[in-house]
């Protein structure tokens, strides 16, 4: 008995030790969740430079991939942009719930760099490059630019930049290089410095690799089973593309000094039915500045929204009052925000939906304000036609002498008329003029 007890306990301490060496092996062993499908959002030509709209549309992406539970690709293929849109893009995917991959197509350089290192995964094509990282300063007016290398500026970019590769154990040391020294690297390079994860022939070896790869990202392995079939390309909202158009400095400088012309114009004249729209101009032109869209969109629906009552209930017609609400209301409506919080106004796809009604609408509406305009001017223009018998051949009704009135009737209608000589009842006569007192002066048909 004594036997059996030992074996029994030995068995048992044998069992519970294999037991707990597994459970510990299961937990320090990275759980793995598998991932088929992607979103793929693209910074690339002619949406390459990294702006406000730009950066909207890539937060916009992260979010609905975190939605759906399905990887981000980002293919990069841009010069660069604005340093604010890039630490906007940059901080979005490191706080980011779901796995990023970044893939550059031929170039990301300066901003394009930055927005790749808080990725998960960065793969480039054979031949790409990336870096040329040191910040400039453009001159808008006469295009001149200044390489800017103020430690105040620079350093914050640099530990900015360390924060996002350090995380995915990127090369810093280079990437410092790429600031401070505006170094350039091929992708090739670049991988062996490890700042690039992988370098694939183009876009269809990267399919190719997310079908099958084990991605850790914070302690976490993931598994990409990604198809062809799913990758679903991202589109970019109307209000984040009108903001990349707004955001070029060229167009901004133009349309604030032809606003403000316009304005001087509309006080001197007194034409002062077009300062809603001089003020839009500059409103427009302010956005490549920094100003707020969302207050300009709040600002241009509730001007559009009082142009029209003022047309329909003070000024009724066709004017400049309603074709201005119409155009201020599209405006509006085309820069507001999506992402709106829940619980004070109405959810996102109510206001997508409004937004999509309303520039539908205003464009058919304003389309035939357009054409009605349009043919008013046109009516305007012709020159006034004026009726006269002038030529036109009558019947005498009662004898006309020289110096008296008698009465011819012409094509259907009876008009008094004279002569210089006499012409008797019965008898055919051709009208030679009418006299402003609407005689007609007539002669004998010969």
């Amino acid at each position: 008995m004594t036997v059996v007890r030992a074996v029994l306990i030995s068995i048992f301490l044998f069992g519970l030790f294999y037991s707990l060496l597994f459970s510990l092996s299961a937990a320090s062993s990275p759980e793995k969740s598998a991932y088929r499908s992607a979103l793929l959002v693209e910074i690339a030509p002619p949406w390459d430079t990294i702006d406000s709209g730009v950066a909207e549309c890539v937060v916009e992406a992260v979010e609905a991939a975190e939605r759906e539970g399905a990887v981000l690709i980002i293919k990069v293929d841009s010069y660069g942009g604005y340093l604010d849109a890039a630490f906007t893009i940059g901080d979005r995917l490191y706080d980011a719930k779901t796995p990023i991959v970044a893939y550059v197509e031929n170039k990301a350089l300066s901003a394009g760099t930055l927005v790749l290192l808080p990725s998960d995964l960065i793969v480039a094509k054979q031949g790409a490059v990336i870096g040329a990282m040191q910040p400039v300063a453009v001159n808008p007016v006469t295009g001149e630019i200044t390489f800017l290398n103020e430690s105040k500026i620079i350093e914050p970019i640099l530990r900015k930049a360390e924060v996002y590769a350090e995380r995915a154990g990127r090369n810093v040391s280079l990437i410092r290089e790429f600031i401070v020294k505006a170094r350039t690297e091929r992708a090739e390079t670049a991988l062996e410095y490890r700042v690039v994860d992988r370098v694939v022939s183009g876009f269809e070896e990267l399919l190719e690799v997310l079908r099958d790869y084990d991605l850790t990202r914070l302690n976490a392995t993931y598994r990409l089973e990604i198809s062809r079939g799913g990758v679903r390309s991202f589109a970019c909202s109307l209000r984040s593309r009108l903001l990349s158009v707004l955001s070029n400095p060229y167009l901004a400088n133009a349309l604030i000094s032809i606003g403000v012309l316009a304005t001087i114009f509309a006080l001197v004249s007194e034409r002062l039915t077009i300062l809603p729209l001089t003020i839009t101009l500059i409103l427009l032109g302010l956005l490549g500045t920094g100003l707020n869209p969302n207050i300009v969109s709040a600002f241009l629906v509730v001007l559009g929204v009082a142009l029209l009552a003022v047309e329909l209930f003070i000024l009724p017609g066709f004017g400049v009052m309603g074709i201005s609400g119409i155009v201020l209301l599209t405006l509006g409506f085309a820069l507001l925000p999506l992402y709106i919080p829940t619980g004070a106004l109405p959810p996102e796809e109510y206001i997508s939906t409004l937004r999509v009604f309303v520039i539908g609408f205003s464009v058919v509406l304003g389309s035939f304000f357009g054409f009605v305009l349009f043919k008013v001017i046109e009516v305007k223009r012709q020159r006034p036609y004026e009726f006269t018998p002038r030529g036109k051949v009558g019947v005498v009704i009662e004898d006309v002498k020289p110096g008296s009135i008698g009465f011819v009737k012409v094509e259907g209608e009876i008009w008094r008329a004279t002569s210089a000589e006499e012409i008797r009842a019965g008898e055919e006569a051709v009208v030679l003029e009418m006299r402003s007192d609407g005689v007609l002066v007539i002669k004998k048909k010969s």
